[in-house]
């Protein structure tokens, strides 16, 4: 049950996605901040460039070396079990390769960032994303929203704790696991925004990137794990 609501709530962003572009409110809501000073007033803002962009890159910079150190130190000292040191793998992994994800996406994807259209001062026109691979546009360099990545590759903490702390399967105590993922994507998102770097859509194909990186990946470390947590009473093939 547990495992369709969180489909459903999943689906039901993914069709958001398309909804707020192609209604126009992704553009609307850049043309409310764009307009308040008839600029990007914020590009260059030390808050918002210097502390939350480039001090938030160093910050995930730091904290993905620290889990890598901290996972290597464990199995070279033999440190907790196989399953916290198998956790620690996965946090490790599922994490860098949600950035990776996005920032190849970026590299695959048409659509413009906000300061690029015309409308904001840029020199491009829209792109939607029904053209979002088309080999007839140029790359933007923009789709999903790379810095948000940083923050919502951390949901790999969530599927980290429901391995960690099997006696709060289905407890909502787990769901606090997802804040630290979902916190720090929003204010690298949001401050996105406000620079024009980003639309909102951006970022929630970021968030899905993220999130389905980190499910996939948890499924492949602990299949094994999660077939006797739901049905302890299963025996191994062959038995």
């Amino acid at each position: 049950m547990l495992a369709s609501m969180r489909f459903n709530i999943w689906f039901s962003i993914l069709l958001l996605m398309p909804i707020l572009q192609l209604s126009g409110f992704d553009e609307w809501l850049a043309s409310q901040i764009y307009h308040v000073y008839g600029d990007w007033h914020w590009q260059q803002s030390w808050l918002l460039e210097t502390v939350v962009h480039k001090g938030g890159r160093l910050l995930m910079i730091a904290v993905v070396l620290l889990m890598l150190l901290t996972t290597v130190v464990s199995y070279w000292r033999g440190w907790g079990n196989n399953i916290s040191r198998l956790t620690g793998g996965y946090v490790c992994i599922a994490t860098l390769t949600s950035i990776i994800a996005v920032s190849l996406l970026k590299r695959l994807t048409t659509l413009p960032c906000p300061w690029d259209l015309a409308k904001f001062g840029g020199d491009q026109g829209p792109v939607y994303l029904y053209d979002v691979f088309s080999s007839k546009l140029d790359i933007g360099h923009c789709f999903p929203s790379g810095h948000a990545s940083g923050g919502f590759a951390l949901f790999s903490l969530y599927f980290a704790a429901r391995i960690l702390f099997p006696k709060y399967q289905g407890d909502n105590k787990l769901n606090l696991w997802f804040l630290p993922g979902l916190c720090l994507g929003l204010v690298f998102g949001l401050a996105q925004q406000l620079r024009g770097a980003h639309f909102i859509s951006h970022d929630i194909a970021s968030a899905l990137v993220c999130w389905t990186v980190c499910a996939l990946i948890y499924k492949l470390f602990f299949a094994r794990t999660i077939q006797l947590a739901y049905m302890p009473n299963a025996l191994p093939v062959g038995s």
